[in-house]
């Protein structure tokens, strides 16, 4: 029944899947399986609350039955409760600790719990299972990256390429650890080869496009942030700095604008790029559209001396001379050694009494 129960849910028909597990209880009141089946029809109907009941009455019917230990670990991850995450996986580790995807899962709440050490620890108890896997290797290094330790975050995305040279999630990790060291060159080697390897890889083609573009190498900053948006065209990063290379570099306002706007519509919490779109609107002459968009850049974060030299420009279009002036002067003591560092002391002196 509690099969049958199972299929009738891969086929997403609730009701039926429902009555083979009540007809499995029926038959055995105590049967686990049967509520752990009722659980995933209630998940399916949005009722969470009957879900971790009917789970937890399978756990106490038959401690050692390790499904609704899963279970419930993964509702948990997904309403972001790590802690609790953990607690079901150890339980389960307990009665099956060489089963398949409890330490999986242990690692990923570890991860979202921000306990990098302990995801340190099971990562190398997976490694130790599955040695020849690349994406675990790739995982450690990237753990080891978040601990400040590059050099080892590279020994282990080395380790995964050379299980599998093709494994292109390695090279896109191992740029962000040089990166990290500064190595500017081989960053972008890593960057270049990840894209290569998996096109559709959209953040590989991204990051390329910022090193070109901190290094003024437009035409292939241009170049890499398309691919990037062929790849993925929700890829925020790619659309902001596109409009900031027409906004600054290609003078293209009408372009710039369009692509901020669609990059609004899918972060508009971020300041950076509520900054680009402003300037866009600012360089366009559209003063009255970009100070709303620049005031809320700087709401969101009030240290970005970038925000708040915009804001100061458009405030001085405004006529705005003193808030102008607060803006442009915050704007250097943020950063003193800001691009335009000359053009904005030359402002406040003529808006000086």
């Amino acid at each position: 029944m509690v099969w049958l129960g199972d299929i009738a849910l891969s086929r997403k028909d609730l009701g039926l899947a429902e009555s083979y597990a009540r007809q499995a209880q029926m038959i055995d009141a105590g049967h686990p399986a049967s509520h752990a089946l009722l659980a995933l029809v209630h998940e399916g109907r949005n009722d969470p609350a009957r879900a971790e009941e009917e789970l937890r009455t399978a756990i106490r019917l038959e401690p050692s039955y390790i499904p609704p230990y899963l279970l419930l670990a993964r509702r948990y991850l997904a309403a972001n409760r790590a802690d609790d995450a953990i607690a079901q996986c150890q339980a389960a580790l307990r009665f099956a600790p060489q089963r398949p995807g409890i330490r999986e899962t242990l690692l990923v709440a570890y991860i979202q719990a921000g306990r990098i050490p302990e995801a340190i620890i099971e990562t190398n108890a997976l490694i130790t299972q599955r040695p020849r896997d690349p994406a675990l290797h790739n995982t450690l290094g990237a753990l080891y990256g978040r601990s400040g330790d590059p050099s080892r975050a590279a020994r282990e995305f080395h380790e995964a390429l050379r299980l599998d040279p093709k494994f292109s999630p390695a090279y896109l990790n191992l740029g962000d650890s040089y990166l990290v060291r500064n190595d500017r060159a081989r960053a972008l080697q890593s960057y270049l080869e990840a894209g290569r390897l998996t096109p559709m890889l959209a953040e590989a083609h991204r990051r390329a496009g910022d090193l070109y573009l901190a290094d003024k190498r437009i035409d292939e900053a241009l170049a890499a942030y398309t691919r990037a948006l062929i790849a993925d065209p929700k890829a925020v990063g790619a659309l902001t700095n596109l409009a900031r290379i027409y906004t600054e570099e290609r003078r293209d306002f009408k372009q710039a604008v369009e692509l901020a706007q669609r990059a609004e519509t899918l972060a508009p919490r971020d300041w950076y790029v509520q900054d680009v779109l402003g300037w866009s609107l600012y360089e366009s002459g559209k003063i009255d559209e970009a100070v709303p968009r620049l005031e809320e850049a700087k709401r969101l974060e009030p240290q970005a001396a970038r925000a708040r030299y915009h804001l100061g420009m458009a405030y001085l279009r405004q006529g705005m001379k003193s808030e102008a002036a607060r803006e442009l002067r915050a704007a250097l003591s943020l950063a003193p050694n800001l691009p335009q560092r000359d053009a904005i002391e030359r402002v406040l002196a003529d808006l000086s009494p």
